[in-house]
């Protein structure tokens, strides 16, 4: 189930109605109480009864794209008839149980080919709402798959004999460290690399009771939070990792685990290599709240990475053969998928404070400093700030020469 199969057409915001994407164009909601109001002859005061929360009413405006669009649409023509409530992740809000408060509308336009619209209304089921709202949270669902992923290496060591999973734990020790030293180190965290590395080579666990602890470490150094001082300190010193550096390591050894995952020799190294790369998924989750996006650009781009590496470690979570790790496996798919769509809510509210990225199409050599002054000509004081925004980001040979077909810059806001 993938939330993130973006940019169909851009603008466009993924999310799920009973694990079918729709492409969300406008949404809104109503929500108050349910009042009821007394008129009484000769008496200029009315009064009024409270029955309580009003049930609140999502209208949803999306829109389905893609070659298989009628079959797509099919499918939400019979999940739309489907009988009681459904799931609805919203991009927003997030998950919410609903029903349909009246029959939903499907559209189809000659103007319009390999797309069609739907308008929706759903009422929300109050019941499980609590426990929905927990668990849209990104803090909850981060702490849950680590949960999973640690519940999976402790079952590799209460069900699998001491020989298979001491020969596992050596064998994903020896990925972990080629994973590690095949990442390429973030200039944002000179020293968060070889702080990684240092913590994973000091000791080499041999079994599960060992590794758990051992992993967490370095998962813990991608997790902390890097609180920046108010003033600045008297001695310079290395500045500390920033989210973003964290994130690209973290994601980095991920998807490194990941690919390991189809040519292991055994489940248990599969098992093993699964919790591991969650724990780190976990961590780049984790940071999402604390990176310094620039723009959209960015905010999307990470909203991409994460997802998709977390779709991906179900899809290899869901091919352990062996019956043993079916319960483990399953609460781990579900934690990741609460960690994806946690991930989505929490970017899409970032991502409408961010500017967008500006793109110029260049036939011809431009100096970088004039490209400044188009952008920012209204407002002197941002010039050099712009300038110095597109000589970083186009990285050009010399900033009065710039070459190539674009120019991109940031957006003044």
């Amino acid at each position: 189930m993938r939330i993130d199969s973006l940019d169909a057409l851009p603008g466009l915001v993924p999310g799920l109605y009973r694990g079918l994407t729709l492409h969300f164009l406008d949404t809104s909601s109503e929500h108050g109480r349910r009042v009821l109001e007394y008129l009484f002859p000769g008496v200029d005061a009315a009064a009024y009864d409270d029955f309580g929360v009003l049930p609140s009413v999502i209208t949803v405006d999306a829109l389905v794209i893609g070659d298989d669009y009628k079959a797509q649409v099919k499918a939400l023509q019979r999940a739309f008839e489907t009988p009681g409530p459904g799931q609805l992740m919203h991009p927003w809000l997030g998950p919410m149980s609903v029903i349909l408060e009246e029959p939903a509308s499907i559209a189809f336009s000659a103007r319009e080919l390999r797309v069609a619209r739907i308008n929706v209304r759903l009422k929300r089921v109050q019941s499980g709402g609590g426990l929905a709202q927990i668990l849209s949270g990104l803090g909850a669902g981060v702490t849950g798959l680590i949960a999973a992923a640690q519940g999976l290496i402790n079952l590799v060591g209460s069900r699998v004999i001491s020989t298979a999973r001491g020969a596992a734990v050596r064998r994903t020790v020896r990925i972990v460290n080629e994973a590690a030293s095949a990442v390429t180190p973030p200039s944002e965290g000179a020293r968060l690399l070889p702080e990684i590395r240092a913590l994973l080579s000091a000791s080499s666990p041999q079994t599960p009771a060992t590794f758990g602890p051992w992993i967490g470490k370095a998962v813990a150094v991608l997790s902390a939070v890097s609180e920046q001082p108010a003033v600045a300190p008297a001695i310079e010193t290395a500045a500390p990792a920033t989210a973003l550096a964290k994130i690209a390591v973290a994601t980095g050894i991920a998807s490194r685990l990941m690919a390991a995952i189809p040519t292991a020799p055994s489940d248990v190294d599969a098992a093993l290599l699964s919790a591991v790369a969650a724990q780190f998924l976990a961590a780049a989750a984790r940071q999402a709240d604390y990176a310094d996006f620039a723009s959209r650009r960015e905010a999307t781009a990470y909203r991409t990475t994460v997802t998709t590496a977390l779709a991906e470690l179900a899809d290899r979570a869901e091919v352990l053969g062996s019956e043993t790790y079916q319960a483990s496996t399953s609460e781990l798919i579900r934690a990741a998928r609460r960690v994806s769509s946690a991930v989505v809510v929490e970017i899409n509210e970032v991502v409408g404070r961010l500017p967008d990225v500006l793109v110029f199409s260049a036939d011809r050599e431009h100096d970088a400093w004039q490209v400044a002054q188009h952008i920012a000509g209204d407002t002197p004081g941002q010039i050099e700030a712009v300038y110095l925004d597109i000589v970083s980001r186009n990285r050009p040979r010399h900033p009065a020469f710039m070459e190539g077909s674009t120019i991109e810059a940031l957006e003044i806001r």
